[in-house]
């Protein structure tokens, strides 16, 4: 019985072995960079999206008790950008920041968000763009919601020094435009 308990104990420990050794070749490293960067990037351009005027695209009608109800599958920021107006409003109110007009406070923010997502997901300025997320994310934790430290801006915080910490990983434009100018 003893030596049955054990020959599956080696199974399964090489079993594990061969899993392990299989999602560090395939799903490690340039996967797992990737993965933090679209993360990072998707949390505030998710932000960025409540603070500007979007326009609906690939709309649906949905129906809810004989009610016509209009949806979007997706929504892009219409352009030239435009903050909604209770935007404003919450920096002003809410979000009040020390030493920086609210009006100002907003622009930047949204900006931001807006800016860094994407070089996050291109991997182009890769290390600076977490770099400055993880600034902001230390002025929303100081400033803005000081409660939310465990539940959310740690873990914002921690893929952000995930990011500058190990870099973009070969997926990037980062890693693409480093070689071409290694030569």
């Amino acid at each position: 019985m003893l030596k049955m308990i054990q020959d599956r104990a080696n199974q399964a420990h090489g079993f594990h072995e061969n899993l392990m050794l299989f999602v560090k070749k395939f799903l490690g490293g340039d996967v797992l960079q990737i993965l933090a960067r679209i993360t990072l990037a998707g949390i505030f351009w998710r932000s960025f999206m409540t603070k500007i005027e979007t326009v609906n695209v690939l709309t649906y009608t949905d129906y809810i008790n004989d009610f016509a109800i209009e949806r979007a599958r997706m929504k892009l920021p219409a352009l030239p950008l435009e903050m909604k107006p209770g935007t404003y409003s919450l920096f002003s109110e809410t979000y009040a920041l020390p030493l920086i007009p609210s009006d100002l406070a907003a622009w930047m923010a949204t900006l931001a968000e807006f800016t860094f997502p994407i070089l996050l997901v291109l991997g182009l300025f890769t290390r600076l763009s977490a770099l400055a997320l993880l600034a902001m994310t230390i002025v929303i934790q100081v400033f803005v919601y000081p409660e939310a430290w465990w539940g959310t801006h740690a873990l914002w915080a921690v893929i952000a020094l995930y990011i500058a910490s190990y870099g973009p990983g070969r997926l990037s434009i980062d890693h693409w435009t480093r070689g071409f100018f290694a030569r």
